[in-house]
């Protein structure tokens, strides 16, 4: 390996421990090379040890997050009232005939209820607990995304799931995660919520970003899913602040805020 393999070295390290995973086609875009020449890079430094190479790109190599469980059952009991105004607000995004991934967090999933009212809708999502919905929603046409199952997370992520993705488009993507930040944007715990949320929004023709008030305030910063100029429209439970306001006109986001549930 020569000279302009440590440049990308370099480059392509920095953008790891920034991002906490690397995409082929969009680092290849990045540094105007080949797609090849990015995979031919990453087997080398994956050879090395420096990195975790996966389908698709590369991934920070994993480490542990003392403290924290984000298994379904625990997500699905955090802030259960933010998250079932959030799921109502963004359900009324939600039009006839629309083609709309719901990604397989906690929050996303108390949108279901409401696409009952909804008519010819398309529903793509690697959420293996949207089949137990099919009274809600099984007169919509349902589009499952294989994939290697979580069962912790009742979810499929890896090789295929990403392939399924990739063959779709033209659909509004609702996506969750475990922090957002403005300089970093949205974030994932692990590598694979991350790498399968990438390839996701970057098909995405609408990218609408839930996020109740704790992911501002304890953002993961450990793989990052997607910047926040990216990001098309913001439901959240409360105002913002005035920083992460003017951030959102500056990037032109909407924000949508959610009204409580009264019990």
């Amino acid at each position: 390996m020569g000279h302009g393999f440590e440049i990308r070295k370099k480059k392509l390290l920095d953008k790891l421990d920034r991002e906490g995973s690397i995409l082929v086609k969009e680092a290849a875009d990045e540094l105007g090379i080949s797609e090849t020449t990015i995979r031919r890079d990453l087997n080398e430094l994956n050879s090395e040890g420096l990195l975790k190479q996966v389908y698709g790109g590369a991934v920070r190599i994993e480490r542990e997050v003392p403290g924290l469980d984000f298994s379904l059952v625990v997500r699905s009991s955090a802030n259960i009232e933010a998250k079932k105004s959030i799921g109502r607000a963004a359900a009324s995004l939600v039009e006839d005939n629309d083609i709309l991934y719901i990604d397989p967090g906690s929050t996303s999933w108390e949108m279901i209820p409401y696409l009952r009212a909804r008519e010819n809708l398309t529903i793509i999502s690697n959420s293996v607990r949207l089949l137990q919905c099919l009274d809600s929603i099984g007169r919509h046409q349902i589009i499952q995304l294989g994939g290697t199952l979580r069962p912790d997370r009742l979810d499929t992520v890896g090789t295929l799931a990403q392939l399924g993705i990739r063959e779709l488009r033209g659909y509004k993507a609702f996506q969750g995660g475990d922090g957002l930040d403005k300089e970093f944007g949205l974030s994932a715990v692990d590598h694979e919520s991350a790498m399968i949320a990438k390839v996701i929004l970057a098909s995405a023709r609408q990218t609408i970003v839930l996020a109740d008030k704790s992911k501002f305030t304890q953002p993961s910063l450990l793989y990052k899913i997607v910047d926040v100029e990216k990001i098309d429209t913001l439901v959240t439970d409360q105002p913002l602040s005035d920083d992460w306001q003017r951030t959102c006109d500056e990037e032109s986001i909407r924000v949508l805020v959610a009204e409580r549930t009264l019990a």
